[in-house]
This record gives structure tokens, C-alpha cells and sequence, in this order.
């Protein structure tokens, strides 16, 4: 099973990177796999290690599609990484394989940590909804934009009838970061 996630991961330095990522979820075992041109993966290589969260923050996991983010975080506990302070859980996990075959890397870990830092309150289909269109706003360079905007127009009435405060401040960070994009010209690096 894939479970949306936030990674952190740390380079050489230790500056933090967090990127949202579908991971494939075990008890024991998690499957990474970053795109090799991703700072992830450049860190996943310089640091073998990660911080691997779940949270029902759907304004956190579009900040960290869309741009950088910055959020409050912990040094982890087992691994040389960084547990977002907001996770409802985190598990610290160290690299144990690596298949490196473009366009992206199979990277195989173990849990070695856990922790838990809130009640996770689930996905409501406002939330279902933000998560969608954050994925589509990630991929306008492949998309037309009238494929996008009519997903968009499908996805709006549930953040209408199931929104909270942070899921309408998420929707509306969204939508401004989507048009940003669409307007952009053809190649520019969105």
C-alpha cells in the first residue's frame, strides 16, 4: 500500500529537506522512491537516513509540494534527521538498499524509531480534495490546463461542503500557486 507522507531528509551540512512522497508501508520496512534529480535523493545519498511522517496537515503537505517550507521541527531521536514538531507520527528509518535506475530510485529502508505526536484525524474529502488538486499543480508541465481546471472545478464543492479553516487556507494557498503556474510560460520553471 502507498501512504502519503512527508520525508525529511538532511545533506551533508544538515540543512533539512521536506518533500512530500507516497511511500510503499510496511511495519518494519519502507520504500522511498525519490526522483533522482530531488534534493531526497541527492540527501538519501550524503546522509542514508530519513524521518518518515504522517499528518492530516493538508496545508503543510501543499506548502511542501509546492515550495519550500519551513515548520518547527525536533532533531530525531535514532537517526541523524528532523521529526516535524506537527506529525501525528514519524518513523526514523536508515537506508538498507538502494536501486538507483532512472527515472527513480527504489530506496529500501528499516525502521529503527517511532514516536507519535498527535491524533491523526483522518483525510475528510475536503482534505481528499486539496491533496488531489496539490498533485495536479505539481505536474502543469504535463497537464493541459483545461484537464487541470476542470479537476479543479470537480474538487471544489467538497472543500465548499467539508472545509475547515485549514483546509480553506490550504485550498486557497493551492489555487494561487496553480494559476502562478499556468501562467508561467511554456518552459519556465514554474
Amino acid at each position: 500500500m502507498i501512504v502519503e507522507t512527508l520525508v525529511t531528509t538532511l545533506d551533508a551540512a544538515g540543512a533539512v529537506n521536506v518533500a512530500p512522497m507516497g511511500v510503499a508501508w510496511d511495519a518494519h520496512e519502507l520504500v522511498l522512491q525519490p526522483f533522482l534529480e530531488t534534493a531526497t535523493w541527492r540527501n538519501l545519498v550524503a546522509v542514508p537516513s530519513a524521518v518518515v511522517h504522517l499528518t492530516d496537515d493538508v496545508l503543510l503537505l501543499a506548502r511542501a509540494a509546492l515550495g519550500p517550507v519551513e515548520a518547527p521541527m525536533t532533531p530525531a531521536r535514532r537517526v541523524r534527521g528532523a521529526v516535524l514538531a506537527d506529525a501525528c507520527s514519524w518513523r526514523e528509518v536508515e537506508v538498507v538498499a538502494v536501486d538507483a535506475t532512472p527515472p527513480r530510485a527504489r530506496v529500501v529502508t528499516r525502521v529503527v524509531a517511532e514516536g507519535r505526536g498527535r491524533e491523526f484525524l483522518g483525510l475528510n474529502r475536503a482534505r481528499h480534495a486539496v491533496l488531489e488538486v496539490t498533485i495536479l499543480a505539481t505536474r502543469t508541465h504535463l497537464l493541459p490546463a483545461e484537464e487541470i481546471r476542470a479537476a479543479v472545478a470537480r474538487h471544489q464543492p467538497l472543500v465548499e461542503k467539508t472545509a475547515g479553516p485549514r483546509e480553506r487556507e490550504a485550498w486557497a494557498f493551492v489555487l494561487a500557486e496553480l494559476e502562478r503556474r499556468l501562467a508561467a510560460p511554456a518552459g519556465s520553471a514554474a
